[in-house]
């Protein structure tokens, strides 16, 4: 072992014949003594070497030795180094509790007594040992656990944040908006016809582009700026102090970037197009995370809706805060209700065209429209409470045809099982909200519709799944969904099972309150039970 990786001990004293004894004493130990004649060094040897262990010298013609004490016990880098004074037999009991007072941890009368220094420094170099290897070990530890915190926020493959953290960001950036009176600006990114990409060039390529995707995206945006793959092709871009003019410019910037240059890799070329969905609030009327990536969601939706490879900012409803020009090409107001009326046709005919598939296939569905009922009347109350939009109602409502539909189409027999399901039905439960994200992804115009669908199963309490989101985490849209759901679940009889009466319900409604459901949507739903009979009908039946 090489001197500087030797423990060190400093001994400071005057006298050459103890100096001496000192090291004859400790010269079959495997350590570095250091030895000064003056306290007055201690200060800059300190520096040098990190002493396992200071032998200091007093007697009482000489204040300054323990002065130094009390400023090695008040040093950030020397207070933990134990200090053993040595004073001749005749001054110990006198300067005893001085040093003691002074920091010191032992006293060693003078002369040297071999076996007894000897046993005292091997203790406390021994203790020393122990701190180091600890030291080290958590030091150790600390960078492993900074590697999988990192790993934990990173998206796998393009090493760029992920949801989870990218939502935790998005609330505090709204928290430093609403408390510093600033402007935030935040953009929903997607790869336009990706899934054309993966299936005619590889999910090699396909990663490749997501990739390359990334770094343009990030070529076009400041470090200040949050940037994270939200899922799938999807990606999401947080831009503090950015009002609406400066936004307009950076989300432009970006969907160019994106188009300027052809993705090439090995034999696969491909030009890629991205939407963009826009939001920008400022200070104090900055909307919630949750409310904002509806709202970017719904934008992002609406660009889709327009022919993709644009950019559509979204417009606050009912004379809010937005203003009236898109970053795209204005529409005019009649435009854009023909563009609404259609796209309501569109949903329609197709939820239609579904219905008849499933009814071709099965009279299940049958079973479902007392529930459907139900859930729509429920909602419908919740909703006045709530004050929802009537465009969020109407999700509501295609989003429960879908979801029951879909389960009939799959033949899920979980829905006539009373008591636990087995290992196959909970399988098929678990990935329903995947199922049910895939076929909605297949039409734009189920954007609303696919949120709820797809996180309709997480838990408040991140228990949930198919994400674990907690929390505000979890879309309130999707929130409002589970407790519907569930509650219509509660009142509505099952195979020879009844449904549960009003005291059942309220004290299951209790129990998994922040747990299973949104605290504060448990209460509005309550109080909306207190003015509205749910349960005059089934207990009548």
């Amino acid at each position: 072992m090489s001197d500087d990786q030797k423990q060190s001990i400093l001994l400071v004293d005057a006298d050459p014949v103890n100096q001496a004894s000192v090291r004859d004493v400790l010269k079959d130990l495997d350590v570095n003594v250091v030895v000064t004649e003056s306290t007055r060094e201690v200060s800059e040897l300190v520096i040098l070497y990190d002493f396992a262990l200071i032998l200091l010298a007093v007697d009482p013609s000489n204040p300054e030795a323990f002065a130094t004490a009390v400023a090695l016990d008040n040093n950030e880098k020397t207070w933990y180094v134990p200090i053993i004074f040595q004073a001749e037999s005749r001054y110990v009991s006198e300067l005893l509790e001085q040093g003691y007072a002074s920091g010191g941890v032992d006293f060693l009368h003078k002369p040297v007594k071999p076996a007894i220094l000897l046993a005292k420094v091997k203790v406390f170099l021994e203790l020393d040992a122990r701190q180091r290897q600890l030291a080290f070990a958590t030091a150790t530890i600390q960078k492993q656990n900074l590697k999988l915190e990192e790993r934990a926020i990173r998206d796998s493959l393009t090493g760029l944040y992920n949801h989870n953290y990218l939502l935790e960001q998005l609330a505090r950036a709204v928290s430093y908006a609403r408390r510093y009176n600033s402007p935030l600006s935040v953009f929903l990114l997607d790869l336009d016809f990706f899934k054309d990409v993966n299936d005619s060039c590889g999910h090699p390529f396909g990663d490749f582009v997501l990739k390359e995707f990334a770094r343009r995206v990030e070529d076009s945006i400041r470090e200040s700026d949050i940037f994270g793959r939200y899922g799938g092709e999807e990606f999401l871009v947080i831009l503090p102090n950015i009002d609406r003019k400066q936004a307009e410019v950076v989300a432009e910037k970006i969907r160019k970037k994106v188009a300027a240059t052809i993705f090439a890799k090995d034999s696969y070329e491909r030009y890629v197009r991205v939407s963009i969905g826009a939001y920008s609030g400022f200070g104090e009327e900055t909307d919630s995370s949750g409310v904002i990536m509806d709202y970017v969601d719904n934008a992002l939706y609406q660009a889709k809706a327009e022919g993709r490879n644009r950019v559509c900012h979204y417009q606050t409803p009912r004379g809010g805060r937005g203003g009236d020009d898109h970053i795209c090409d204005v529409i005019g107001s009649t435009q854009q209700n023909h563009l609404n009326a259609t796209i309501e046709k569109a949903r329609a005919m197709t939820l239609a065209s579904f219905e008849a598939m499933v009814h071709a296939q099965t009279r299940e569905y049958e079973i479902f429209a007392d529930r459907n009922t139900f859930f729509i009347n429920v909602l419908d109350e919740l909703a006045k409470k709530l004050n929802l939009p009537d465009q969020l109602i109407h999700s509501f409502r295609r989003a429960i045809k879908l979801h029951d539909l879909f389960r009939c189409y799959i033949h899920d027999s979980s829905v006539k099982t009373e008591g636990p399901l087995n290992e196959e039905q909970e399988e098929m439960l678990f990935d329903q909200p995947l199922m049910l994200r895939e076929l909605t992804t297949m039409f734009d115009f189920f954007a609303s519709e696919r949120i709820i669908l797809y996180s309709h199963h997480e838990h408040y309490d991140g228990t949930g799944y198919p994400d674990g989101l907690k929390g505000n985490e979890i879309p309130m849209a999707a929130r409002i969904f589970t407790l519907v759901d569930s509650f219509v679940a509660m009142v509505t009889p099952a195979a020879e099972k009844k449904g549960k009466s009003r005291e059942e319900v309220e004290e299951e409604l209790r129990r998994c309150s922040g747990t299973q459901f949104d605290p504060f949507l448990v209460d509005m739903l309550m109080t909306t039970l207190e003015n509205y009979d749910f349960f005059s009908k089934e207990e009548d039946d």
